[in-house]
Parts: C-alpha cells; structure tokens; sequence
C-alpha cells in the first residue's frame, strides 16, 4: 500500500499514516506551471557547474522568484503546522540534481552528523520535516527514485551490516510525475536510486523544523531577500527578533 496524500491541510488519517509510516506522497502538490518554473529555475541555479556530478545547492530561494513561491506552498505549509504548531522555520532547501549515470547513494537518516537526532529518543522525535518536489519524471524506476524503509524513523535498531536498501523486503521505491511531493520524518531511512535516464532528476526540498535548531543552507539570509519577501516568508527565515532576554519567537502570521 501507498501512503498518498492530498494537498492542503494535514487530515486525521494523514496524520496516523505519517505517523506510522513516516511519509506520504503527494500527488499534484505543485501544478504543472509552478512545476515547470521551478524546473527552470534548478536548471539556472546548476547552470555552467559539473553534469556529472550529483550536487545540491542551498538557498537558491533567494534569486529564483519560482523557489521562493515553494517555500511557504499551501500543499505543504498547512501540514507543517500540524506536525509543529505555530512556530517553526524554514531550516534549509536544496536545490538537488542527480546526473545520468549515477548509480545510487548509501542509506540514511538526515539531520545532523554533530549530533544524530536517533540519539535524542527512541522512537526518533520528529526535528526536520523534509518534502521533496519532483521536477523531473520519476514515474518509473530507473530515474534516480528515492528508496524508503516505511517505519523506520520508529526503529532503535541498527542497520543490518553491509546490506544495501534493496535487502530490505520492505524497501519501497517511490514512483512519481512531475509535480507530486515526497513529505517524510527526517529519521526514516532512505536513499536515492540510480539514474539510468539520459537526463538528470531534479528536485527541490523544503525542511521546516523548530526555531532552534541552526540554518544549514546559509550562514545568514540575504537582507534583500528579507526586505522584498512576504512577511510570512520572512518570518519563515527566522528573521524575528527576541522580545524578551529568553529565545522568543512570535507565532508565523497564518491568516487565521
């Protein structure tokens, strides 16, 4: 079974799919114009670097209006919210591409190699939520798929010694058109697939997490960015200033 979801605010039966599975798969998260802008836009931002070479590049929001429209997506913002409340940030975003030819990567959780965040707790607490939008045609494999263990941000348990994600019974490669969203738990294990394809797979990912925890696609935000974005943009930046001697952060500025 797939754990697919629809755009927009986070549904009860989302909640404990995510909860239990550790991802959903949104179908048609960005439309078909936001899709191919972006698709412009990462093909710019890797414009003139290596094509052989699998590379993500951070805070490209910040020159590409069609990435900064993503950041705050009303497919995604509205779940964040329901997983975090109303405070959080916008950690980091990636603008990621995976070459023709690549022949895949090691399996992992993300977050931060200082401090793994399996060490917090078990089961893993959710601190980065992570959402890949597909620009290029994942709909088969061989495209540079992201593999997931579903449930595996619930596991204390170490990884099997030398096994590869395609050992697991449980592996699930994820097939996708342009336009859907890969939502995912920062400590389900996953990797990306090989890219058989004679074009290189893009996608761009969001990672909300809470207040606290430090920018890792940006030492700062461009103060220009800052002073033309919108204010929840920019409240999304972390660009808020402490009202009292201890960390404060206002709520974002939902409508509601």
């Amino acid at each position: 079974m797939i754990p697919y979801g629809e755009p927009g605010p986070l549904t009860e039966m989302e909640r404990f799919v995510f909860d239990s599975v550790g991802y959903l798969i949104i179908p048609d998260a960005l439309s078909q114009d936001e899709t191919a802008a972006a698709r412009e836009a990462c093909d710019r931002v890797h414009e003139g670097l290596p094509t052989d070479q699998w590379r993500q590049l951070g805070a490209t929001f910040e020159r590409e209006p069609a990435l900064e429209r993503i950041v705050d997506h009303p497919s995604i913002l509205p779940k964040a919210r329901a997983l975090f409340g109303d405070k959080f940030i916008l950690q980091s975003s990636w603008a990621t591409v995976v070459p023709p030819g690549f022949t895949g990567g090691g399996i992992h959780q993300d977050g931060s190699s200082a401090f793994e965040f399996r060490n917090l707790a078990t089961p893993t607490p959710l601190v980065q939520l992570r959402t890949g939008f597909v620009l290029t045609d994942q709909s088969a494999p061989g495209a540079g798929n992201m593999v997931l263990l579903p449930g595996s941000h619930n596991t204390g348990h170490p990884l099997p010694s030398g096994a590869t994600i395609m050992d697991f019974p449980t592996a699930h490669m994820v097939t996708a058109s342009p336009g859907a969203a890969l939502m995912f738990h920062q400590g389900v294990y996953h990797c990306g697939s090989g890219n058989t394809r004679d074009y290189p797979r893009h996608m761009f990912h969001t990672i909300y997490a809470p207040p606290w925890l430090n920018h890792t696609d940006r030492m700062t935000t461009s103060p220009g960015f800052l002073e033309r974005t919108t204010p929840m943009r920019r409240a999304l930046m972390g660009a808020w200033t402490h009202d009292t001697e201890s960390f404060h952060m206002s709520p974002l500025p939902f409508d509601d």
